[in-house]
C-alpha cells in the first residue's frame, strides 16, 4: 500500500505543480489531469485545492461521491489542501474531450439531487420518451446517483431541418433549379408527372421551389445525371446546359471534387443545398457550376509544364489514411496511381506518387474536351405546369354527412366511446372514470376537445367522435387499427406517445387520413408520412425562425451570444446559426461577438457592452443550472452600466423556477415560445369562461411564466391544447374539404394558446408547426405576447 502511495505522488508530482493551487471556482481540466492504472483499473489523480469538497470534486469528473468513496477506502469527509484522491474513469461519463468524440453508442448520466427526466432530456437535447425507453423503470422516477443511458446520436434527428434528405435506392433525388418546371423534370427522368407528385405531395400545390428537393420514384424513371466511368478509370460526364453532373466515389470529400474541377468549395456546397460533407455517399451525384469549370480548367490543355506528381517518402509506422489525409487525396486515387504498392504493409522509405492539382484539373479537362455533345441535357422550355389546388371554401360535410374524428389516446378506461354532438358532451366529460395522475393530461385534452366540439356546433359544423382508449400494449393497438369504423375516418388525433406513433402512422399513410400527433415532441415519422401533423415541434426544427428574429432585432446593434462552458449540442447549433447568419447580413450594420460563460463574467461582460448603442445578448442554453448563473450577472451588467440591453432566451426558461422574474423584466427579456395566452384578447377570456362553468377549474397555457408545471397542480394544464388542435384542424376539414392540407397558407385562424403554422419537413414528409411566439417581459413589468411569423 505504502509503494502505490509512492508510485502515486511521484506521478502527479511529474505531472502538476502543487504550489500553483486552482481557485474553487475553476473547473477541473479533466484532459490535463494525469491517470494511472491500477489492479486493471484506470483512474484520474486528483490534487484536492483550497475550498474543494467532495460533492464538487464529484460534478467535476461526472462521478458520484459513493463511487470516489469506492475508489479511496481510506478517505474521510474531511479533504486537506494537496491531498491526493483516485477518480473512477467511467466510460462515457468522464471521458477526455478525445475519448468522447469517439463514443458511438451512449453516454452515462449520474443522477444527483433534484434531477428530473425532463431536466436531463433537455440537457442533453434528446426528447423525454428516449430517456424511458432507454432506461426501463425511470417513469416512475429518478434515484439519486443512478446511471442513465443516454444514445449519443439521438439528437441528431432534429438538427438538420428543412434540408435533411432520406436517400435511399428506390428514388433519385433532384435539386429543382432556376426557371425549371415540373414538366421538364419529368422529361429529363422519362417519368410522368403525376408519378412526381405522388412521391412529393408537397407539389400538389404547383409550387416548385428553386433549390427544393424533389424525389423521382426509380422504378418509373430513368437516371440521366449518372456519369459513367470507363474500365481505365476515367470518368466521362453528363453535360447539362448549367452544370456537370459528378457521381461521388468512395473517399471522396468536397475538398478532393473541388481539386478534381479546380472550383471553390463554397460553389459546390451552393449548387447542392442539403447535402453535408459529413454524408457524401458512393454512387450519388454532386452538380458541379459548368462555367466555374469551363473558365478555370481551359489552360491545362495547353500547358505542358505542369507538374502532375509529387513524391512522397513513407516515414516509420505512417499509414495510407494518414498520408490521403495530409495531401487532401481519397486513397482509392492513391492506390490506382502506385499499383505495385502493397499498402496493407507499407515499408519506411517506399516512395509514393501523390497526384497534384494540376493532375486532377488535367484529367476533368481532358474527359471534358472528348465529351460528345449529343450527351449535353437540353433546358426544357416548356412552361410550368398549372398544378394550384382549388382554395376557394367548399365543403361535403353536413349534418347528414358529419366529419369523423377519431382520438386514439390511452385513457386506460378499457373501452371505447363513441358519440356525436348531439348527445350531451358536459355530461359525458363529467361521468369519465378517474385516471391516474400520468394520465390526468390525457384527461385533460379530451375535456378541452369537448368545448372544441360543442363551439363547432354552434357554428353549424357536425362531428361525429370516436374515443379510442389504446393501451401501451402493441396487441391492443393493433387490434384499435383493424377497428373498420377508423379506416372510414376524416381525421385522426393521437396517439400521445413515441413509441406508438409508428403503426399509426403507417394505417395513416396506408389509408390517406390526416393524422395529428399532438403531445410528445419525439417523432420518428416525420420524413415518411406526408399526412402527419406534428404539434409539438422539436427546438431544432425552429432554430432557423428564431435566428431569423434576434437577426432582425439586432440591425444597429452589438450582438453577443453567451456560450454555456460545457457542450451542449442545441446551444452549439442555435449560436452557429446565428454566426453564420449575422456574418451573411452586413448592411445590418450588426457587430457579433462570442462569449463563453466560465463562472465569474461580470467584468469580462462589463468590456463587451456598448454603453452608448443597443445590445442583444443571446443565452441559447436549456440549463437551468447555467441559466441561474447567467441571468444575475448580466442584471449585475446592466446596472453598471445603465446600457440598452435586449435579453434572448429559449422556451424551457418559462419552466424554470429559480430564475427571478424581475431580472428578466430588467434586461428587457423575451422567450421564445410555442404557446402563450394573451388575457387581453376576448377569444381567451370566453374560453376560461366556459371552461370554469364547465369543468371547475382554471385552465394555462401549460404553466405560469417560470414556474414548473406538475400533475398535481390544481389548474388545467392541456385543456387548452386539446381545444386548439380540435377547433383548427376540425375547422380546416369543414372550409376546405379533404385536401385542405394545400389551403392551409390561406386558412385564416384564431387560436387561444397556439400560433399555428404548418410547413412540410420535405416535399415527402409531414408537416410541423413552425408557429412561435416572443413572449416580452418589460421594463415596467408588463409582458406581451408577440406572434412570429413566416416571412
Amino acid at each position: 500500500m505504502l509503494l502505490i502511495r509512492y508510485l502515486i505522488l511521484v506521478i502527479i508530482l511529474s505531472f502538476l505543480n502543487i504550489s500553483s493551487i486552482q481557485s474553487q471556482e475553476e473547473k477541473i481540466n479533466i484532459d490535463a489531469t494525469p491517470k494511472i492504472l491500477l489492479n486493471g483499473k484506470e483512474y484520474y489523480l486528483h490534487v484536492v485545492q483550497r475550498g474543494e469538497g467532495l460533492y464538487r470534486i464529484s460534478i467535476n469528473y461526472g462521478v458520484s461521491q459513493h463511487e470516489i468513496l469506492e475508489a479511496n477506502d481510506d478517505l474521510t469527509e474531511n479533504l486537506g489542501i494537496g491531498q491526493i484522491i483516485r477518480i473512477p474513469v467511467i466510460k462515457g461519463r468522464n471521458n477526455t474531450v478525445q475519448e468522447l468524440n469517439r463514443t458511438t453508442t451512449h453516454m452515462y448520466h449520474t443522477v444527483e439531487k433534484g434531477h428530473t427526466a425532463y431536466f436531463i432530456s433537455r440537457k442533453y437535447n434528446i426528447p423525454l420518451d428516449v430517456i424511458y425507453e432507454n432506461n426501463p423503470g425511470t417513469r416512475d422516477g429518478l434515484i439519486e446517483g443512478s446511471i442513465l443511458k443516454i444514445p449519443v446520436n439521438i439528437a441528431d434527428n432534429y438538427t438538420s431541418g428543412l434540408t435533411e434528405i432520406n436517400h435511399s435506392d428506390s428514388y433519385f433525388y433532384h435539386t429543382v433549379e432556376s426557371k425549371e418546371t415540373l414538366f421538364a423534370i419529368a422529361r429529363e427522368y422519362n417519368s410522368t408527372v403525376d408519378v412526381i407528385i405522388g412521391a412529393n405531395p408537397a407539389l400538389r400545390t404547383g409550387i416548385l421551389a428553386v433549390g427544393s428537393v424533389v424525389r423521382i420514384p426509380r422504378k418509373n424513371a430513368q437516371d440521366k445525371i449518372m456519369v459513367k466511368i470507363t474500365s481505365d478509370g476515367t470518368q466521362k460526364f453528363i453535360q447539362g446546359e448549367s452544370y456537370l453532373y459528378h457521381s461521388i466515389l468512395p473517399g471522396q470529400t468536397f475538398y478532393s471534387i473541388s481539386r478534381q474541377y479546380q472550383v471553390e468549395i463554397v460553389k459546390i456546397q451552393e449548387a447542392n443545398p442539403g447535402v453535408s460533407q459529413d454524408d457524401l455517399k458512393p454512387g450519388y451525384v454532386l452538380r458541379i457550376p459548368r462555367d466555374k469549370v469551363e473558365s478555370d480548367l481551359s489552360y491545362q490543355l495547353h500547358d505542358k509544364n505542369l507538374r502532375l506528381f509529387t513524391n512522397h517518402k513513407v516515414k516509420r509506422r505512417e499509414t495510407l489514411y494518414g498520408i490521403s489525409r495530409e495531401y487532401h487525396v481519397d486513397m482509392e486515387t492513391i492506390k490506382t496511381l502506385n499499383p505495385k504498392i502493397n499498402f496493407n504493409n507499407l515499408e519506411k522509405g517506399t516512395v509514393v506518387r501523390i497526384p497534384t492539382d494540376a493532375w486532377f484539373a488535367s484529367r476533368t479537362a481532358t474527359a471534358l474536351t472528348q465529351q460528345q455533345t449529343t450527351d449535353t441535357i437540353k433546358e426544357d422550355l416548356k412552361p410550368l405546369v398549372e398544378l394550384t389546388g382549388n382554395c376557394a371554401p367548399e365543403t361535403h360535410f353536413d349534418s347528414r354527412n358529419p366529419i369523423k374524428v377519431a382520438l386514439l389516446f390511452p385513457f386506460a378506461a378499457k373501452e371505447t366511446t363513441r358519440f356525436t354532438l348531439e348527445q350531451d358532451t358536459s355530461k359525458m366529460a363529467r361521468i369519465l372514470p378517474a385516471s391516474a395522475s400520468r394520465n390526468r393530461v390525457f384527461t385533460e385534452f379530451y375535456s378541452g376537445m369537448l368545448l372544441a366540439l360543442d363551439t363547432l356546433k354552434k357554428q353549424g359544423i357536425s362531428v361525429e367522435l370516436s374515443v379510442f382508449d389504446i393501451s401501451p400494449d402493441t396487441l391492443a393497438l393493433k387490434r384499435v387499427l383493424n377497428d373498420r369504423y377508423l379506416a372510414k375516418s376524416d381525421l385522426i388525433i393521437g396517439p400521445a406517445l413515441a413509441h406508438e406513433l409508428p403503426l399509426v402512422s403507417e394505417f395513416s399513410r396506408r389509408y390517406k387520413i390526416p393524422l395529428v400527433y399532438p403531445m410528445s415532441n419525439t417523432n420518428p415519422e416525420l420524413r415518411n408520412n406526408p399526412y402527419l401533423f406534428h404539434i409539438n415541434t422539436p427546438d431544432s426544427l425552429l432554430y432557423k425562425k428564431m435566428t431569423g428574429e434576434i437577426i432582425r432585432q439586432s440591425a444597429g446593434a452589438n450582438l453577443i451570444v453567451i456560450w454555456p462552458p460545457d457542450a451542449e449540442n442545441g446551444a452549439r447549433l442555435l449560436a452557429s446559426q446565428i454566426k453564420k447568419e449575422a456574418e451573411s447580413y452586413k448592411n445590418r450594420n450588426i457587430i457579433y461577438v462570442e462569449y463563453r460563460s466560465k463562472g465569474d463574467d461580470l467584468n469580462d461582460l462589463q468590456l463587451l457592452i456598448n454603453k452608448d448603442g443597443k445590445n442583444v445578448i443571446v443565452v441559447p442554453t436549456v440549463r437551468e443550472a447555467e441559466v441561474s448563473k447567467i441571468i444575475p450577472i448580466l442584471s449585475g451588467v446592466k446596472e453598471k452600466t445603465k446600457a440598452n440591453m435586449i435579453l434572448f432566451g429559449m422556451p424551457d426558461w418559462l419552466r424554470f423556477q429559480t430564475i427571478d422574474p424581475e431580472d428578466i423584466h430588467n434586461l428587457n427579456g423575451s422567450v421564445f415560445s410555442s404557446f402563450g395566452i394573451d388575457y387581453n384578447k376576448k377569444l381567451t377570456n370566453d374560453f376560461i369562461r366556459k371552461y370554469r362553468k364547465w369543468f371547475h377549474t382554471e385552465p394555462h397555457a401549460i404553466s405560469p411564466y417560470f414556474q414548473n408545471s406538475v400533475s398535481t397542480s390544481g389548474y388545467s394544464r392541456y385543456g387548452i391544447w386539446g381545444y386548439d388542435v380540435t377547433n383548427y384542424f376540425v375547422s380546416a376539414l369543414f372550409r376546405y374539404g379533404n385536401d385542405f392540407d394545400i389551403c392551409l397558407n390561406d386558412f385564416i385562424h384564431q387560436e387561444v394558446q397556439f400560433n399555428f403554422e404548418f410547413r412540410r419537413f420535405s416535399n415527402w414528409g409531414g408537416y410541423y408547426n413552425s408557429g412561435l411566439f416572443l413572449i416580452k417581459f418589460n421594463s415596467d413589468f408588463t409582458s406581451e405576447r408577440i406572434p412570429i411569423n413566416d416571412p
